[in-house]
């Protein structure tokens, strides 16, 4: 039986990690517009590419985990 090692993490850490990586990718934008070589160019987009691409398997797998849970899924405001 093979154990999932995000399993071993509370909800808290992963939004703190979902935090971090939605703010560094919210930065990437922006650092890509201020840099002034190629190699600093390239270097912040594959650092913002694996960032984002970090971002959504993160995000999945917390929506995935709340809803094998049985409660309800995470949602972005108040429900009507």
């Amino acid at each position: 039986m093979q154990d999932n090692p995000l399993e071993r993490f509370t909800d808290r850490v992963l939004e703190t990690a979902l935090v971090i990586f939605g703010f560094v990718g919210m930065l990437t934008p922006l650092l890509l517009w201020v840099t002034y070589s190629k190699f600093t160019f390239y270097l912040v987009l594959s650092v913002g590419i694996v960032d984002i691409s970090a971002f959504v398997l993160l995000s999945w797998f917390f929506n995935a985990r709340v809803k094998k849970r049985g409660g309800p899924a995470p949602t972005a405001g108040p429900r009507p």
